[in-house]
């Protein structure tokens, strides 16, 4: 599987005269594969804020599983764009995490995709300090997320002189 897919992206790529000096297909589970992809001609690729990448990846994943009458997802990763750009929202979620902590404040987040909303509920939820959580809210169309700190709670015992 890993050949046909390879082969229907070179075909791609060499219809849209883009030079890729390196493809490699990957399976990551049941009908999921990476795509890694090195090309000098990678800013035609990826584009303005990677959106150019990701409507390149949806048109493959239509291309592929219709080439393969199978229905399949795909992750493509350019120059490693992707890998840079999670290890950038994360160092931003972490000064985020910091202001939250410093000044006991809840923070909205900008907007984010879906899939960078998870991304960062995943990271939050595997932090060492369970006082810092994230939520979603969202109104209509615009989802936000925002991080807080867990406020310990005050009990007061009403059958007893202490509080």
């Amino acid at each position: 599987m890993e050949k046909q897919i390879q082969d229907i992206v070179n075909i791609f790529f060499e219809k849209l005269q883009i030079e890729l000096l390196e493809l490699k297909v990957t399976k990551e589970q049941e009908d999921i594969y990476n795509i890694y992809i090195h090309s000098n001609d990678s800013w035609l690729l990826i584009w303005y804020s990677w959106k150019t990448l990701e409507s390149i990846r949806r048109i493959l994943k239509i291309l592929i599983s219709n080439q393969l009458d199978k229905k399949i997802s795909i992750h493509i990763e350019v120059n490693n764009y992707l890998k840079e750009k999670e290890n950038k929202l994360f160092s931003f979620i972490e000064n985020k995490i910091k202001y939250v902590k410093e000044n006991n404040k809840e923070i909205k987040l900008p907007e984010f995709t879906s899939y960078e909303r998870k991304k960062i509920h995943a990271y939050v939820s595997k932090l060492e300090d369970k006082t810092i959580y994230t939520k979603s809210r969202w109104l209509w169309e615009e989802r936000r997320i925002y991080i807080w700190v867990k406020k310990e709670k005050i009990t007061i015992d009403l059958n007893s002189l202490d509080i």
